[in-house]
């Protein structure tokens, strides 16, 4: 049966958070999870020899009489299992810590009195609700101290004794160890909300309990509680802070296209290079190698998005990649990777790759530019990549697709696919009210990209050529003429703007 929080015994981490213990030397902390249920004042080598387990021992007098005796001691002490020995930091030398690391054996080196010391430890280990309450209140003094959400977790971290802590919101780990929501079986999951502006729900701190660890459910959640004002302070200004360089990134960036927009008069016949603004240095920006660009664009576009949206793909994208920039422009957000090698992809693929999953979240597609110098090569890469982006979307959610594999059939990407596609229901009414349609245009645009050969669209489509020929003659006959020279352009174009957005229809449902 398990114990109630009141009467846990508890835990050396805990000891060692509140006085007296807050000020002994570690010399050798062998595990802080390690419970304490009694306190013994040893004053002979005798008393340490009917120790019980589980017992903190505190030397003093004859057991505490020199290097010799505190060797003797720790043997004693690893042999009845003890939790710790606590001794005058006059007795504990270099080479009692080297022994006490060596058994493994927690040691701990006091400068006041150790009768006084002992009596101190026995009430807090008699009381131990009593003892977490005034280490839960030095823990609320730390808390305050913190300016920002790291620091925060940390503390709880601490606190916890490193169980995994993670700020969530929506399904996304902002911040802390992402071993919080991971589902274990010898792990309970405890959830306190957070609420944001106008009390209304804004995230939640997730904490991973060890079934069978030191500390009850309820002394974690009690502690994730106490963090809370904190977190919203951190937060809040963490958010204060984002904002105003976000817009400082925006207003930076909008100057570097107006300098590479410039035009140059009397200019040579080769255009000298963009000098290199000295003010990007101060944003962290990296921008004299050579630089691929990333555009980062939601799978379908609303507008701008919201500052909690950009804050989230913010802290995703910089995550281990703090240098990297991420800059707002309009429903999308810019990014780029500056190096000397103008072939080193392999951080941006990494970045990629660890992105995907928050990209799968948000509903968003990747497009990356290639490489050039400069800061003209950067918003040439900025194009690129923002092309390449578009025709990710065909790929559906955290699709990524690179410049160098595009080419020219970037240019699809641009064409007004909605509108091209309404003059279907006017110009092929027959065959846009045909149960088959899909098939058909399919079959028609498979043909047409293979250059009017049979066997290449009927490879395509996993169908016979004999299918292939009968659902051609059924297209003809809904007005669908794709051998027409005259039109086969634009029914080219048409079967593909149909295709796509038939396409992503099934890719949302």
């Amino acid at each position: 049966m398990s114990q109630s929080p009141s009467t846990l015994p508890i835990t050396l981490g805990g000891l060692v958070r509140i006085q007296p213990l807050a000020g002994a030397s570690r010399l050798h902390f062998a595990d802080p999870l390690r419970q304490v249920e009694q306190v013994v004042l040893a004053q002979t080598f005798e008393r340490m020899r009917r120790c019980a387990p589980h017992v903190l021992v505190v030397l003093h007098d004859t057991a505490a009489a020199g290097g010799w005796s505190l060797a003797a001691a720790l043997h004693l002490a690893w042999e009845r299992n003890v939790s710790a020995v606590v001794v005058s930091r006059t007795i504990a030398g270099s080479a009692g810590a080297a022994l006490a690391e060596r058994l493994n054996m927690t040691l701990l080196a006091i400068d006041t009195d150790p009768v006084d010391v002992a009596l101190q430890l026995a009430g807090q280990v008699s009381a131990p609700a009593a003892a977490r309450a005034l280490g839960q209140a030095l823990c609320a003094e730390r808390l305050a101290e913190q300016t920002n959400v790291r620091g925060v977790l940390g503390v709880l971290n601490s606190e916890l004794q490193n169980m995994p802590v993670a700020l969530v919101i929506g399904e996304t780990a902002v911040a802390g160890r992402v071993a919080a929501l991971q589902d274990k079986t010898k792990a309970r999951r405890v959830e306190v909300e957070v609420q944001g502006p106008g009390e209304q729900p804004w995230a939640r701190l997730v904490a991973a309990v060890p079934v069978n660890g030191p500390m009850a459910v309820e002394q974690v959640e009690s502690l994730l509680r106490l963090a809370r004002p904190s977190l919203q302070a951190a937060w809040a200004q963490t958010r204060l802070d984002s904002t105003v360089h976000s817009a400082h990134e925006q207003a930076a960036f909008g100057l570097l296209r107006r300098l590479a927009a410039e035009p140059v008069h009397d200019a040579p016949a080769v255009q000298p290079e963009i000098e290199t603004p000295s003010w990007s240095s101060e944003l962290g920006w990296q921008v004299d190698g050579a630089n691929r660009a990333v555009w980062i664009t939601p799978l379908r576009p609303s507008g701008e998005p919201s500052e909690e949206v950009t804050h989230l793909v913010r802290a995703a994208w910089q995550r281990g990649r703090t240098h990297w920039p991420l800059v707002v422009d309009s429903d999308s957000w810019i990014s780029w990777h500056s190096s000397e090698e103008p072939d080193d992809v392999g951080p941006l693929r990494r970045a990629v790759t660890a992105f995907r999953d928050s990209a799968e979240a948000h509903r968003l597609v990747i497009g990356v530019g290639q490489a050039h110098p400069g800061v003209a090569g950067l918003l040439r890469s900025v194009a690129e990549a923002r092309l390449a982006a578009h025709v990710a979307r065909e790929q559906g959610p955290a699709g990524v697709q690179w410049f160098d594999q595009v080419g020219a059939s970037a240019a699809l990407a641009w064409l007004p696919t909605t509108e091209i596609a309404q003059v279907a229901d006017l110009c092929l009414a027959e065959l846009m009210d045909a149960r088959d349609r899909m098939a058909l245009v399919q079959t028609v645009l498979a043909v047409l990209d293979c250059g009017g050969s049979l066997s290449q669209a009927s490879q395509r489509l996993g169908v016979h050529r004999n299918t292939v020929l009968a659902r051609l003659t059924r297209a003809r006959q809904l007005g669908l003429a794709y051998d027409e020279p005259e039109q086969r352009l634009a029914l080219h174009v048409l079967c593909y703007a149909l295709a796509a957005l038939w396409t992503q229809a099934g890719a949302e449902d």
